[in-house]
């Protein structure tokens, strides 16, 4: 059997970045448990929606189908709740860890999958699995201690008469639902993704950061070494050449092909949007491929239907979208194959093949309050968060203190007010 390193096709990393957001799936599968009920009594198949095990099911089929394309494909998982990320696939410490993973493996025994080196689907199994108990357990112990602090501080201060006790209960539960419907912190767990991705990138570089011009490694006297310590030494020419020997280093099997997968169900959070736009500027520039895939639950009441922000990094990084269509599709292992049928083959070969692409992506500016789309906005000088509406005291983002100043009278403005965030 020919060595991995021969093949014609270079190793890749995927990063895949999961939402396990305890709202978002809690209110599928309340959704799901009624709709099957009503099904059965027809003797009807389920219809949808996926709930999280179907999700963590599809994510281990296309984790080891991945790790079956190349024996040194590397593959991490990243879950994310509302308000923690955390990598569980690898783990820390223990067998299989990140340490013995960036590294290729201790003498060749760490991973030992039935598919791939470098993936071990057994443990990627276990761990999925255990992580991702482990953060939706740590998000409902918050919520639960949130709501308990939320009501304990309306009693003390609010009247016993019942009129205020039953507003007390409106509030504390309303408060309670605003804090549990805020979406997955995608941009934290893209960063982190970004992160991880630049560690195995410096590995598999000897040392040098990845974003480091790679045609310089492949000079042959001490000129691209002083290059390198200095910054300079390189021709316009080699500037010019860089991309060509960066691809020719990829399809030589010298270094590893990172792109990062997204599975979101969740609605976009507004104030994440200038974090995800910075994340996706630096994912095109250290040519890092993200793909998105939106799962709508289709159910009465649930308005996001796709992802404005996700549409926006996939197109600028040139990956491909996938909202998945409501109903048979997400139940009955075919969300495994509509996954794996779109997000499975390498970036490499994508250009022949028939795979989705975005023909209207909304690159309007949304209100980071409100989540709209506008055309003309108010913008905070300080942080350039964007609002519909002037704010009435403080920027909500960073806090700083709005101030209104009048035109003077030979401004052709009239005393007229003008708003400005500082």
């Amino acid at each position: 059997m020919a060595d991995s390193s021969s093949s014609s096709s270079p190793p890749n990393l995927l990063t895949l970045i999961l939402d396990v957001t305890t709202y978002t799936w809690t209110h599928r599968q309340l959704n799901r448990i009624a709709r099957d009920k009503a099904l059965a009594a027809k003797n009807k198949p389920s219809t949808g929606p996926a709930i999280l095990d179907d999700v963590i099911t599809t994510v281990l089929a296309l984790g080891a189908a991945f790790s079956c394309l190349n024996r040194d494909n590397v593959l991490v998982v990243i879950a994310a709740t509302e308000e923690e990320v955390s990598v569980i696939y690898p783990r820390k410490g223990g067998e299989g860890n990140m340490e013995e993973v960036v590294m290729g493996g201790a003498g060749g025994d760490v991973g030992g999958g039935e598919c791939g080196e470098r993936v071990d689907t057994g443990l990627l199994n276990d761990y999925v699995r255990l992580g991702v108990a482990e953060l939706v357990n740590r998000a409902a112990e918050r919520a639960e201690k949130r709501a308990a602090a939320a009501a304990a501080k309306e009693q003390q201060s609010s009247s016993s008469s019942t009129t205020t006790n039953e507003q007390q209960q409106q509030s504390t539960s309303a408060s309670t639902n605003s804090n549990c419907k805020n979406g997955a912190a995608i941009a934290s767990a893209l960063s982190l993704a970004l992160c991880t991705i630049n560690r195995f990138m410096v590995a598999s570089h000897a040392g040098v950061s990845a974003l480091a011009n790679t045609s310089l490694l492949q000079r042959k006297d001490d000129e691209g070494i002083l290059a390198l310590m200095g910054g300079g030494g390189g021709d316009d020419g080699d500037k010019s050449n860089s991309q060509s020997s960066q691809n020719s280093a990829h399809s030589k099997g010298m270094l590893l092909s990172p792109r990062a997968l997204i599975i979101q169900a969740s609605p976009d959070r507004t104030s994440d949007y200038n974090a995800l736009m910075n994340c996706a500027f630096a994912a095109n520039k250290s040519e890092v491929v993200i793909d998105g895939c939106f799962i709508p639950a289709g159910v009465k009441g649930d308005t996001a239907k796709d992802s404005p922000f996700l549409q926006q990094m996939v197109d600028q990084t040139r990956g491909v979208y996938l909202s998945v269509p409501s109903g048979a599709a997400q139940v009955g292992g075919a969300l495994s194959e509509v996954l794996m049928s779109v997000f499975l083959p390498p970036p490499i070969i994508r250009g022949a093949m028939n795979l989705p692409k975005l023909n209207n992506v909304d690159f309007r500016a949304r209100c980071f309050e409100t989540g709209e789309s506008i055309d003309v906005a108010q913008i905070c000088n300080q942080c350039l968060s964007i609002f519909k509406e002037r704010p009435k005291e403080v920027c909500l983002t960073c806090g700083a203190r709005v101030r209104t100043t009048k035109k003077k009278a030979g401004g052709g403005g009239g005393g007229a007010k003008k708003m400005k965030l500082r």
